[in-house]
C-alpha cells in the first residue's frame, strides 16, 4: 500500500508540475490505464511480496528472469511481434526451469506466486507500450499508480495505518528505499525505455537480477544456492539467451 500510494502521489505531483506539456487522456485510455494498474501494480506487487515471503531471494530473482521470455511470447500472442522458433524454444527451456524450481512432489508455493508475478508483469510491459507512446511515460505511470492505489486501498489501507505506529527509524529507511528505487525510479525508467524501444528488449535486462541477488543473498543473508535452484537457473537463463538472440519482427506492416 505504501508503494502504490507513495508512487501515485509522487508521479501525480510531478505530472501536474508539467501542466503545459501534458497530453489529454481519453476515456478509452483511462480504461486501459486502470486495467494496466491491476496487472502491472496491484496484482504484480502483491504476488511478488507474498511469493518472497515463502521462498528464497535467489528463487525470486531466477523466476524474474522469465519476464523477457513471457514478454516475447505475449508480444507474439497479441500480434505485436511475429512468433519465431527461438521464442518457442526459449520459452520451453524457461518453463522447464520454472517447473523444476517450483517443485515436483512438494510444491514451492512462493515460487508459484512469483512465476505468476513474472507473467503478470510481462503482460503489463507488452500491453502498456501503446498507451505510453500516446500519452507519455510520466502521465501513464502517474495514472497507473493512482488507479492501483484506489483499487488496493480497501485491502491495504487498514493494514498500513495499523502498522505505521510500530515502524522503527530503521523500518522507515527501508520503506523509503523501497518507495524511491524499486518503485519510483524502476517504473519511471521502465516507461521511459518503453517509449524508445520494444517491450522484449526492455525486459531482457532483467537477466542481471539472478546474478546480483545471488551475490547479495550470500553476502547479506548467508543463503546458499540449492542444486535444484542452480539447475533451474541454468535452464531459465539458457531460454533467456535463446529469446534474446533472436531478431524481433513486427507481426504486421502497420503494427505500432
Amino acid at each position: 500500500m505504501m508503494r502504490m500510494l507513495g508512487g501515485a502521489l509522487f508521479f501525480q505531483t510531478i505530472d501536474r508540475a508539467r501542466a503545459t506539456q501534458r497530453v489529454a487522456i481519453t476515456r478509452a485510455d483511462h480504461l486501459r490505464l486502470a486495467g494496466l494498474s491491476i496487472i502491472g501494480i496491484a496484482l504484480n506487487q502483491t504476488l511478488f511480496l507474498l511469493g518472497l515471503r515463502w521462498t528464497t531471494p535467489f528463487s525470486v530473482s531466477v523466476l524474474g528472469a522469465t519476464i523477457p521470455i513471457f514478454a516475447a511470447a505475449l508480444a507474439a500472442l497479441f500480434g505485436k511481434e511475429r512468433l519465431t522458433w527461438r521464442t518457442v524454444l526459449g520459452l520451453g527451456f524457461a518453463m522447464v526451469g520454472v517447473l523444476s524450481l517450483v517443485g515436483g512432489g512438494s510444491l514451492d508455493r512462493g515460487a508459484i506466486l512469483v512465476a505468476l508475478n513474472s507473467l503478470s508483469y510481462a503482460a503489463y510491459v507488452v500491453l502498456s507500450r501503446d498507451v505510453v507512446l500516446r500519452v507519455g511515460a510520466l502521465r501513464a505511470i502517474a495514472w497507473i499508480f493512482t488507479y492501483a492505489a484506489i483499487m488496493f486501498a480497501p485491502f491495504g489501507m487498514p493494514a498500513m495505518l495499523g502498522q505505521i505506529p510500530t515502524l522503527t527509524p530503521r523500518g522507515w529507511w527501508f520503506a523509503a528505499y523501497i518507495l524511491a528505487l524499486p518503485t519510483i525510479v524502476a517504473y519511471l525508467l521502465n516507461a521511459w525505455a518503453l517509449a524508445r524501444s520494444s517491450a522484449t528488449l526492455v525486459t531482457i535486462y532483467i537477466y542481471l537480477q539472478p546474478l546480483i541477488a545471488a551475490v547479495l543473498a550470500w553476502v547479506q543473508l548467508g543463503h546458499t544456492i540449492s542444486r535444484r535452484a542452480g539447475i533451474a537457473a541454468v535452464l531459465i537463463l539458457v531460454g533467456l539467451g535463446i529469446v534474446a538472440s533472436r531478431q524481433p519482427t513486427k507481426a504486421r506492416a502497420d503494427s505500432p
